[in-house]
């Protein structure tokens, strides 16, 4: 439910920044995501503390998000979504804004 929730966003977000989109094909933006430390894939404490600290350190840069929404990667690292954005320009800007407050920011390609 969530995908087909974010699919109807991305479609309106990316109409809302002039990029007219084929009303069949969903537009695929680009992750902004904190990252945090390891996670200790053995261990459910382990991993819950090290997201509260990644939450913690967002808040302490001064972002207030509606949802945690999670990404895992393969070197089992803490990520968690700050935002999407429609092109790879403005995901440059927004990660550059973020890493200034300190963040650790990667951007990747949304994926469902």
């Amino acid at each position: 439910m969530t995908a087909v929730v974010r699919q109807d966003q991305a479609i309106q977000t990316a109409r809302s920044f002039g990029e007219n989109t084929n009303p069949g094909t969903r537009p695929v933006g680009w992750w902004i995501l904190a990252c945090g430390e390891q996670l200790n894939a053995e261990s459910f404490d382990d991993r819950e503390k090290s997201r509260e600290r990644l939450l913690q350190e967002v808040k302490d840069a001064g972002l207030v998000l509606p949802e945690n929404i999670w990404v895992w990667d393969e070197a089992g690292i803490a990520q968690l979504v700050i935002s999407t954005v429609p092109t790879l320009k403005r995901a440059e800007i927004l990660s550059s804004r973020l890493r200034e407050k300190g963040l650790t920011i990667k951007i990747r390609r949304e994926k469902f």
